[in-house]
């Protein structure tokens, strides 16, 4: 076939050059549809069949190699009905016989003259066009032999009599019938009894008039299959003539699955329509081109307030009801040009005025053509949910606010996918950008290294075996630094498995550092080994790198002088002993005020401090000092100072950190100042001492004396009271002494066992009858001749008051030791003021012996009381005791 539809391309093969120019021309004279190709050979034109299409060969025979015969042969091979004209000078009966039995097209012999050019056009024309046909027929008649056997319709034809002659293969899957047995028989075979007196009369009435009573397109009725029931199925049928007869042919769908939709259709209606009128949700259809509403259920008035009715008498009360300020937008969206979907919340307000909150979504429905004929949708009452989201929504602000205000980030873990949740300050608190979601994996590797195993393994055990955890851990922020976190855990558990693992991560690094800071301040500040020149500078080092500042100082303030007694910086500007006026610094504040003066910008928080040496001279922008007081006045100041001024305050804790500082230098100045005092107390007692040895012990000697003189001489009662009072006299001075000694300073603290002392004592007290026992085996750490002054009162005092034959047990308690007698005890209204000097029961008694022990317990730190003994005796229990652990 030719590309051109219309166009006739003929293959002219003609061993003259010149005839086959001279042919060509005149028949594209004779038809412009013609395009001659021309070959010179069998072979050239047997190459162009293969390579072209062709619509007709026309063909010389006498030609040499292959003769016009040879060549028809050939073509015939490749094609049998492609149009061929053998057109020859050399005609005879012989030639033409064999060009007919080889399927020759057409025979014309050469003649003489122009004419035989439009003769052999015309031929050409005749036999393309008829070969044409036949091919299209033949074409039409595989395509109708293809419907027939492929279309799942069933297809038949029949006559007049309504005799069955053609039905295809989908037949028998529609009725049951094998095609055979149906070709001959009657349609009645398919057509139910109550159909058939309709059926004849009608097709009588067409045959008779060619009035149709029905459409015949599409024509529904039940058929009957051959097992007896009935098919329901859509016939279309026409009519046309074969060999002047008027048949029928007819396509019969089957309809049983459209019907059975229907009836369902039908059925899902009667549903929908019991369902709409029962649920709680506006239901309605409307038809967007006319504006009418179509459907609305009885929901409407509930929701509403308006009766259905009254919308489908006036649609537009539906948006007069809208909220005026959501008016507009809805409008715009119900709009009836508007042809999509939507989804929409807005406010209504009912006839009585109240206002509720509808949720409402619709979806527009197209016909066939496409185009929008129904909306239909579906409005809830959503006011409670509104009210809801509305308390969310601040308990979820509530939370985010408190979150941050406590900077403390939220998190959840699902064990089964491993996928993570994190609050938002979560994510500002460990520095995650962007918003992807974390996995569980993603949870522990922001943890440093060190770390991550105790995290891991906090969160596999809760996982595992649902126990809570609180860890603390550091993880890095995306920038690089490290932080410290408080981690905690909370596992959700049912049915003995983890549904759900939640905690909370809370940033502790100033906490930390704090703790380190105070850990350093203690460490600092306890060091025996240190001076307290060298804690102070300690401190300053301390308090100048948790605060950034440049300088700290000790400075102390003698009238208009300010003097710096120890210096902490960098810089060479101040050395200890330089001063200043104080007027030239914001330590005159602290002074003045006698509190602590935090400043972070002077210019911003004290302009009127600008004035000041310290700020337009030495630059001084930032400071905070604390007062150091001395016996109650004020010493001079504890202070940190630079010269950048910062953008924020000083912190609560910073001003916390110098105030604790400042606090224990003034207690440390006090203690100086009391340990000279005591110093100098113990030298006035001392020399006590040595007055009551030396000044009262000599002339009491002498006394003694002479009186043994006068006793030789003289005798009687006078002389007994003298030498009694002179014991006495002697008792006292050595109880004062002894008392002198408890007031000196303590000696080192060394290790002391109590049973030791208690047995030394015990020896060295007049005991006579009594009996010692100890129950003790721990060491304590004591002054030991302080020490030994205690036990050796206790044991007089049990002796002195329990008889000869009394028995004292020193004992061992959790923190400390106790000392008890089987004497006749002390009265419980006695025992606060058995420890006051000068207080005793007995005549020859000083009243010494107790206070003494009171003031030795004191002296070291401890707690001394008086309670009844196992046998009702005196017990004295000391607590508070330090043993040794060596």
């Amino acid at each position: 076939m030719s590309e051109k539809v219309n166009s006739i391309r003929i293959l002219h093969v003609d061993d003259d050059p010149d005839l086959a120019e001279l042919v060509s021309t005149y028949l594209r004279r004779e038809d412009s549809h013609f395009e001659v190709v021309s070959a010179g050979s069998a072979s050239d034109g047997l190459d162009t069949l293969a390579e072209t299409d062709i619509d007709c060969v026309v063909s010389d025979y006498d030609m040499p190699e292959r003769n016009g015969i040879e060549l028809l042969e050939a073509v015939r091979e490749r094609d049998a009905d492609l149009p061929f004209i053998l057109f020859t000078a050399k005609g005879s009966e012989d030639i033409a016989s064999d060009a007919i039995s080889a399927g020759v097209t057409d025979y014309l012999q050469k003649g003489v003259g122009t004419d035989q050019y439009a003769v052999l056009a015309n031929r050409i024309r005749n036999v393309v066009d008829k070969w044409r046909a036949e091919r299209e027929a033949e074409r039409t008649k595989r395509r109708l032999e293809a419907i027939a056997k492929n279309s799942s319709d069933a297809i038949l034809t029949v006559d007049s009599t309504n005799t069955i002659q053609f039905v295809n293969q989908a037949t028998e899957d529609l009725f049951g019938y094998d095609p055979e047995t149906l070709r001959g028989d009657s349609l009645f075979t398919l057509i139910p009894e109550r159909y058939r007196d309709g059926h004849r009369q009608g097709m009588e009435r067409f045959l008779e008039t060619n009035d149709r009573s029905l459409d015949w397109t599409a024509i529904e009725f039940s058929a009957q299959h051959r097992e007896g029931h009935e098919v329901p199925v859509s016939i279309s049928f026409s009519t046309f003539k074969e060999g002047g007869e008027r048949k029928f042919v007819g396509v019969l769908r089957d309809i049983s699955e459209r019907v059975r939709m229907e009836d369902e259709l039908r059925e899902r209606e009667r549903r929908f329509r019991q369902m709409a009128e029962n649920i709680q949700e506006m239901v309605w259809m409307t038809d967007p081109t006319k504006g009418e509403v179509l459907y609305v259920n009885p929901a409407y008035e509930e929701i509403w307030g308006r009766s259905p009715d009254a919308l489908y008498e006036d649609p537009q009360s539906f948006a007069d009801a809208i909220h005026p300020e959501d008016r507009d937008r809805v409008e715009e969206i119900l709009d009836p040009q508007s042809t999509g979907s939507y989804e929409e919340e807005y406010r209504i307000v009912r006839p009585n005025g109240e206002t509720r909150w509808v949720y409402d979504r619709a979806v527009p429905v197209k016909n066939e053509a496409g185009e929008v004929y129904r909306t239909v949708g579906i409005a809830s009452d959503i006011t409670e949910r509104r009210e809801r989201e509305r308390e969310f929504d601040r308990v979820v602000e509530l939370l985010d606010h408190t979150e941050r205000v406590a900077d403390v980030g939220g998190w959840e873990v699902d064990p089964k996918t491993g996928d993570a949740f994190w609050s938002d300050h979560l994510f500002e608190l460990i520095g995650w950008e962007g918003d992807r979601a974390p996995s569980l994996e993603d949870v522990v590797d922001i943890y440093v290294e060190e770390d991550r195993p105790r995290v891991e393994a906090a969160v596999e055990n809760a996982l595992t075996h649902g126990e809570s955890f609180a860890i603390e851990a550091r993880l890095q922020r995306s920038n690089g630094e490290d932080r410290w976190m408080e981690i905690r855990g909370d596992p959700h558990v049912e049915n003995g498995e983890v549904t759900t693992l939640r905690g909370a991560v809370h940033d502790i690094t100033e906490r930390k550092q704090r703790e380190r800071a105070l850990h350093e301040l203690y460490d600092v500040t306890s060091d025996p080994d240190l001076s307290f020149d060298e804690k102070v500078q300690a401190l300053l080092r301390l308090g100048r790198r948790e605060l950034g500042t440049e300088y700290g100082t000790l400075s102390s303030i003698h009238d208009d002088e300010y003097v710096f007694e120890f210096v902490d910086t960098d810089r060479e500007t101040i050395q200890p002993g330089d001063v200043v006026p104080v007027s030239a610094t914001n330590c005159e504040l602290v002074a003045s005020t006698r509190q602590t003066v935090v400043i972070g910008d002077v210019e911003r928080d004290a302009p009127e401090e600008t004035g000041r040496a310290g700020f337009t001279e030495w630059g001084i922008s930032s400071y905070i000092g604390a007062p150091v007081f001395d016996t109650g006045d004020v010493y001079g100041t504890f202070c940190f100072y630079d010269t950048a001024a910062r953008a924020d305050r000083f912190t609560d804790w910073e001003e916390t950190l110098v105030d604790l500082m400042s606090n224990w230098v003034t207690v440390e100045l006090q203690r100086k100042r009391t340990t000279e005092q005591l110093r100098d107390q113990n030298e006035q007692l001392s020399q006590f001492a040595s007055i009551v040895s030396h000044d009262l012990r000599n002339p009491l000697n002498v006394a003694k004396g002479r009186l043994e003189l006068v006793r030789e001489e003289y005798d009687g009662e006078h002389i007994d009271a003298v030498r009694r009072s002179h014991e006495r006299m002697q008792d006292l001075i050595d109880d004062l002494l002894a008392l002198a000694r408890v007031g000196e300073q303590m000696g080192e603290l060394e290790r002391v066992n109590p049973a030791d002392v208690a047995s030394d004592c015990w020896r060295t007290v007049a005991t006579t009858e009594a009996t010692l026992k100890t129950a003790i085996s721990r060491s304590v750490r004591a002054d030991e001749s302080r020490f030994r002054q205690l036990f050796e009162n206790l044991i007089s005092n049990a002796i002195e008051h329990g008889g000869e034959d009394v028995t004292v047990t020193v004992g061992e308690l959790d923190d400390g030791f106790y000392v008890e007698d089987t004497g006749v005890g002390i009265p419980e209204e006695n025992r606060d003021s058995v420890f006051e000097p000068g207080y005793s029961t007995t005549r020859n008694g000083t009243g010494f012996g107790l206070h003494i022990v009171n003031q030795v317990v004191k002296a070291h730190g401890w707690d001394i009381r008086v309670t009844t003994g196992a046998r009702d005796g005196a017990r004295f229990e000391v607590t508070g005791v330090e043993f040794s652990s060596e």
